[in-house]
């Protein structure tokens, strides 16, 4: 097995990338004099992947469905894949996005025969149909466990408003109803197109030479056959053109709970989807930071408290910023927000602002990268959105007041929706 290594002078890094002949991309973070190693193998395939052209066909499946095949990988009827890993000193999950599904696991002891058990286990399912027959009841309880969730009912509610009956507005776990259309045949047949080497890539960073671990990672895939990689194409949606009206109910809570979602632009592809996550980053700082003046004054006039947040999502299907917290007064706080932009549009941002923030940001990333799960878990996502994480430091680096007022002025602030759950009302 051929790798290379990449250097990154700036940030005193190394990455070793190599790929096997089975297909399985393998990127190594070498951290010498750390005691835990870390692992991660992900594939692109997540909650909104439930139409696809198959070699030309098309392949459609309940919604749903990433999120079961995760639950599944990990049923062994000889042994609980769980209790394998615990007993060689690791600890070992899994989750399942709108864009992929990743398995990890962490140890400081016994890292080859964790490793080998990794590949083993997600490449070669054991679940029985059996298995999958009773996992149906198990997801419909996980289903409505998040149903009565109020944080999750108010994001969930920003997400339908922003994108109507689109995949990323439903339940990554899918619906109760969808349930019964999922079986042991189509789990396989899901299984052996989107967990193909191929697809996949595998990131490890800790304490570990790297000729041992390439040579330890080819011999284990020589050992396995896998059916030819097909041509799969994406047949996600494009979402409706306009933002559909917010939503409002009564859950068991103490105060207001508050979601903004505010649609911004799709990107062309996912090189100018990374590039738009960076803007933004610096963006928000300077915007909503917890050292920025209109942070602040929310927070001092009680309109803000620390439950509030943002996140913002850019991918080729659909690109959002998502508010939330806690706040007495749902409306006031949309419209604070939604002012404080316009007034950033018209009147632009600070340089000086900019500088701090950035220097902030670039030193946060710096600090970020001693951070095992962090660093893995951050560059198999970028790998699967076809980036690389660490260039990203030097993309920071280069930002400029135009790059985050060009992004500003390409907002729309008219594709917004409100989402509140609101304390119920006894008579």
């Amino acid at each position: 097995m051929k790798y290379v290594c990449r250097d990154y002078p700036d940030l005193s890094e190394k990455v070793y990338m190599g790929k096997v002949d089975g297909g399985l991309t393998c990127i190594f973070l070498p951290k010498p004099g750390f005691k835990r190693k870390f692992a991660v193998l992900a594939t692109p395939y997540g909650a909104i992947n439930r139409s696809a052209l198959v070699d030309g066909e098309e392949f459609v499946t309940p919604a749903g469905i990433a999120h079961f095949l995760e639950h599944k990988m990990f049923e062994d009827p000889a042994a609980s894949i769980e209790n394998k890993f615990a007993s060689y000193g690791a600890s070992t999950n899994a989750f399942t996005t709108h864009t992929m599904t990743a398995y990890l696991f962490s140890t400081a002891e016994n890292f080859y025969e964790c490793l080998d058990l990794l590949l083993d286990f997600v490449q070669e399912p054991a679940f029985t149909e059996e298995g999958v027959i009773a996992e149906r009841s198990i997801i419909a309880q996980e289903i409505k466990m998040y149903q009565d969730q109020p944080n999750w009912a108010v994001y969930l509610g920003a997400l339908t408003g922003m994108y109507g009956g689109h995949p990323v507005s439903e339940d990554i776990a899918g619906r109760e109803e969808d349930l019964a259309q999922i079986d042991y045949k189509l789990l396989r047949k899901c299984h052996e197109l989107f967990y193909n080497p191929g697809r996949m890539v595998l990131v490890i960073a800790g304490d570990i030479e790297a000729e041992e671990l390439f040579g330890f990672i080819a011999k284990n895939q020589g050992q396995k056959q896998f059916p030819k990689l097909p041509a799969i194409k994406s047949l996600v949606p494009r979402p409706q053109p306009s933002v559909g009206e917010g939503c409002a109910a009564g859950m068991e809570v103490a105060r207001p709970l508050f979601c903004l979602g505010l649609r911004d632009q799709l990107p062309r592809d996912w090189r100018e989807a990374g590039r738009r996550e960076t803007v933004v980053s610096l963006f928000l700082e300077i915007f909503i930071g917890k050292n920025s003046p209109f942070y602040n004054r929310l927070y001092d006039e009680g309109i803000i408290d620390n439950s509030f947040g943002v996140e913002y999502t850019c991918t080729p299907w659909y690109s959002h910023f998502i508010f939330g917290g806690e706040t007495d007064d749902p409306d006031r706080l949309a419209h604070e927000l939604l002012q404080e932009l316009t007034r950033l549009k018209e009147c632009g941002v600070s340089q000086q602002q900019l500088e701090v923030n950035l220097r902030k940001l670039l030193g946060l990333f710096i600090m970020d990268l001693n951070g095992l799960e962090s660093t893995v878990m951050a560059y198999a996502t970028d790998w699967l959105q076809e980036g690389d994480y660490l260039t990203r430091f030097e993309e920071m680096r280069k930002l400029t007041k135009k790059d985050v007022e060009d992004f500003l002025q390409s907002l729309d602030l008219d594709q917004k929706c409100l989402s509140v759950v609101n304390p119920l009302t006894y008579q």
